[in-house]
């Protein structure tokens, strides 16, 4: 039983390790991943609308953002048009073209607008965007979190999909995030 439980702890670290180093920034990856690109492909950031998830293909895996747009928030600069994870929740700039994935639209319905800016002021504000965790605090998560009210992993169309199905579904929470800001 004991051999079992070290080697069990073995592979969740090295999964760990493995997705904490792929992390993309928001320009992209290649493809590669197990199904090819997920999302529909959006020539035009003028076709994107508030709140939209964007995927980032990469080696194995996806990384998620919202598209936040010209929206103004505390601490986001002109041009910054994403909200994402990585190395904590932040604003950034990605560029055409994009890929539009909001998987979960046929079955959770979108928060409006004025939610999901709450959402991400208080994110920003609170300890949950400060550690990254594989299982609880990861970028589709919090993009999922975001967009729909709640948080999500499934790494559709890559290698890290299987892996993503035996992950524990977090809890974080519109009341949990709003509470910590």
């Amino acid at each position: 039983m004991k051999s079992l439980s070290v080697k069990l702890v073995l592979v969740t670290v090295l999964l760990q390790l493995s997705l904490s180093v792929l992390e993309v920034n928001a320009g992209g990856g290649a493809g590669g991943a197990a199904g090819g690109p997920v999302g529909e492909l959006v020539q035009n950031e003028n076709d994107l609308r508030f709140g939209d998830l964007l995927v980032f293909p990469g080696e194995g895996y996806n990384h998620y953002a919202v598209y936040v747009g010209n929206v103004q928030f505390d601490g986001k600069t002109a041009g910054q048009n994403i909200f994402h994870m990585t190395n904590g929740c932040r604003f950034d700039i990605a560029r055409a073209p994009f890929r539009r994935h909001n998987y979960l639209d046929q079955d959770l319905p979108s928060q409006n607008i004025n939610v999901m800016r709450e959402t991400i002021q208080n994110l920003m504000n609170s300890p949950v965007c400060r550690t990254y965790s594989l299982y609880t605090k990861n970028c589709e998560q919090i993009a999922t979190r975001v967009r729909y009210g709640e948080a999500r992993c499934k790494q559709l169309g890559t290698d890290a999909a299987k892996w993503a199905r035996i992950l524990p579904r977090p809890s974080i929470k519109r009341r949990e995030a709003s509470a910590a800001a």
